[in-house]
């Protein structure tokens, strides 16, 4: 036993002075002089290791430089820290800790297995230097959690604030928040793809003329791809490409690796191009919707448009006090959208040299080319003998009290006689409508004739004098001939004809079919689109003269 302590001491002694002079096991044996083998003295420590004191010494230096490089790391946290860095540095904070801890056990084990060799108990190695370590990781929680600053968590890990101390600080600090900010505490984050993604469709749209000048938060996030000018450099950027394209074959194969790719570039170019086409179909002002209602439809089967009848009218109560009920009249009308498409392709010449202004023309052209063809398809049916009400008959009948008996050339008495008509219209229910047109609808071939009798001219005779001067708004559709003329009420009052489209859209929509190649980039533009017959009564017709 005696020989064992005298090898420990020794073995401690070298192994001091080896740290001491801070040599490793390589450069020990590799000096020329030494008169013992370092494999020897480690054989010799792994053998005796319970028995010495510097094991323990080593691991108390390790935590200690443990937690100064933990508390150092939660320093490198700024205010403005990028969220990736910070990241980073929360990780490997994290991972220090987790050394912290295991070492701490270490120790623990170590400091338990001398007192069990001696006999003795052995106090906790500086337990205040072994409780930094985690009082740090508490405090930075508590605070990240509650939202503080990073220099109130660094003030509170210099000054030794307590934990409990420092949770009850957190507490306050969200009140305060709370009380500045009685709304919801919901927060939309956006990440990093998404905001790319979200300014590259903002910046492509601009481009093409489908939005105005971005602002507020689409200005920011399409702030770094506003210098782009056409569809290649679009393209470049959701790819990530930063370089220079030189060639026709460097832009080319820029376009067949962002449309073949799973890149966002076909989302973000079609998002941009049907921003472009929305626009344009707004902008359009087709005569048909301007006699007629709009009610979208949830599918594709047919929808009844029904016609209810006015309220019943109040009756005298009896002496015993009883009330009569009444019933509504009703009226059914079936109508149905109808999916409509055509196919189009934008050249790989175009694609591959545009600076945007042609694609943005043809494409978005199409909005204006849509609404075209929905004012087209109203007046084929409006027009149409096979347009029919439920009854059988057209819109326009003389069964309808809705349809001169001889045409007549516009004027006073002729329109006279058709607001006459109208107002002497009678609902589901026999009751008398009242209604008031407030739409003159005429074909191009009678628009001076309209435009005449409904101008304010000054009269100087009683007798000369216009009186439906104001109460009627001319209003021209190229698809009618000839010289038939039409009396609308407002449609919100009695809608004789419906229109609308698909729930959920409110624009025509393009779709890409293939990736882009040899023959450039296909696409359909797809649109549904629905319209009827509903009512008579809101409209007069009169064959004209």
């Amino acid at each position: 036993m005696k020989m064992k302590n005298v090898l420990a001491v020794a073995c401690t002694l070298a192994i001091a002075c080896v740290m001491s002079f801070g040599l490793v096991s390589e450069a020990f044996a590799a000096m020329p002089h030494a008169p013992v083998h370092i494999a020897t003295l480690l054989d010799a420590v792994r053998e005796y290791g319970p028995n010495l004191a510097i094991p323990l010494i080593v691991m108390r230096a390790n935590l200690a430089d443990l937690q100064k490089r933990a508390t150092d790391k939660i320093a490198e946290l700024k205010d403005d820290t990028a969220p990736d860095a910070a990241r980073t540095i929360q990780a490997d904070h994290k991972k220090l800790l987790e050394e912290i801890e295991a070492l701490q056990g270490d120790i623990r084990k170590a400091e338990q297995d001398e007192a069990n060799a001696n006999g003795t108990v052995t106090p906790p190695a500086n337990p205040t230097a072994n409780s930094d370590g985690a009082r740090a990781a508490d405090i930075y929680d508590i605070g990240t959690r509650a939202g503080m600053t990073n220099e109130v968590i660094q003030a509170a890990l210099r000054n030794g604030t307590a934990v409990d101390a420092f949770r009850a600080q957190a507490f306050d600090h969200m009140t305060a928040q709370s009380a500045r900010t009685p709304t919801s505490g919901v927060h939309v984050v956006r990440d990093e793809a998404e905001t790319r993604r979200a300014g590259l469709t903002t910046a492509l749209a601009f481009r093409l003329g489908g939005i105005d000048q971005p602002t507020g938060d689409q200005a920011s996030q399409a702030r770094g791809f506003m210098d782009n000018h056409d569809v290649v450099e679009f393209a470049a950027a959701a790819m990530g490409y930063r370089g220079m394209l030189r060639t026709v074959r460097e832009r080319e194969e820029m376009l067949e690796r962002a449309f073949h790719a799973t890149s966002d570039f076909p989302a973000i170019f079609s998002s941009a191009i049907n921003t472009l086409l929305e626009r344009r179909y707004a902008l359009a002002q087709p005569t048909y919707r301007r006699i007629s209602r709009r009610r979208d439809f949830v599918d594709f089967r047919p929808h009844y448009a029904v016609s209810v009848g006015e309220f019943p009218m109040l009756e005298k109560l009896t002496e015993s006090g009883e009330i009569k009920f009444g019933t509504f009249g009703e009226g059914k009308e079936t109508i149905a959208v109808l999916p409509y498409a055509k196919g189009i392709r934008v050249s790989r010449q175009m694609m591959v040299n545009d600076r945007l202004n042609a694609i943005g023309e043809v494409l978005g052209g199409y909005g204006r080319t849509v609404a075209r063809f929905e004012e087209i398809t109203f007046y084929a049916m409006m027009l149409s003998a096979n347009t029919k009400l439920s009854d059988g008959q057209v819109v326009f009948h003389a069964s309808h009290n809705n349809l001169a008996g001889a045409g007549s050339a516009i004027t006073v008495a002729s329109i006279g006689a058709g607001k006459a008509a109208m107002r002497k219209q009678k609902n589901l229910d026999g009751a008398t409508m009242n209604v008031q047109p407030s739409i003159l609808l005429v074909s191009p071939d009678k628009e001076t004739e309209a435009l005449q009798y409904l101008s304010p001219i000054n009269a100087n005779d009683a007798i000369k004098v216009n009186p439906h001067v104001g109460t009627l708004e001319p209003v021209v559709a190229a698809e009618l001939s000839g010289n038939a003329w039409y009396l609308f009420a407002s449609p919100d009052e009695a809608a004789v004809y419906q229109w609308g489209l698909l729930d959920g859209y409110s624009a025509p929509r393009i779709r890409f079919d293939e990736p882009f190649g040899t023959q450039g980039q296909a696409m359909t533009v797809e649109h549904d689109f629905g319209v009827g017959a509903i009512e008579f009564r809101g409209a007069y017709k009169d064959p004209g003269a």
